[in-house]
């Protein structure tokens, strides 16, 4: 093996992506736990959103005050796209209309959105068409698994969470790119 393409396995399991991929697998083990096992598996669900934040924690991602304040804007933002869908009556949860398992998975979903995707700073149109493209299929792979009622077309699910995944991983992208000049600033101090 010749010394570049050692160098190149080495990038290709170097710490950061392979936190990434860590993020995005237990994720979608704290997704599975809430959506499949709702009110029944909480503290599953809730000791793997622990596991989650402790992983975006050792990324790095979830370190210092600055890296909080995100957390919890992007968590009540996550929170208030949920709670627009509601009351828009598009949708609604079996087990009511905020259920605990929704909000562990939020909380779930930000730690690994800070850890696993913080590459899309600043990167806008791929942001978005993620956001576009991603949160309104989980919402629909949910009603299937019956997690959530649709109350209308199903065309409008996509399109009204289209728009709002839209904006919020826009959000999410200029967050970032802040989050990281912060700390580039930081680091040339």
């Amino acid at each position: 093996m010749s010394i570049a393409s050692k160098a190149q396995l080495k990038k290709t399991f170097s710490w950061q992506n392979m936190r990434r991929i860590a993020g995005l697998f237990l994720f979608d083990a704290v997704w599975f736990a809430a959506v499949i096992g709702r009110g029944d598996w909480l503290l599953v669900t809730a000791l793997l959103v622990v596991a989650q934040i402790g992983l975006a924690w050792k990324g790095g991602a979830l370190i210092g005050k600055r890296s909080f304040y995100l957390y919890t804007l992007l968590l009540l933002l996550g929170l208030g796209l949920e709670g627009t869908v509601i009351l828009s009556g598009i949708i609604s949860f079996t087990e009511g209309p905020f259920p605990w398992w929704l909000v562990l998975l939020w909380f779930g979903f930000v730690a690994m959105l800070m850890n696993t995707l913080d590459w899309l700073a600043g990167r806008y149109w791929l942001a978005s068409f993620f956001g576009i493209a991603s949160g309104p299929l989980t919402y629909a792979i949910g009603i299937r698994l019956d997690a959530a009622t649709l109350h209308g077309p199903e065309w409008q699910l996509w399109a009204l969470y289209g728009v709002l995944w839209c904006i919020y991983m826009l959000i999410f992208a200029y967050v970032m790119k802040l989050q990281g000049e912060s700390h580039e600033e930081t680091k040339t101090a």
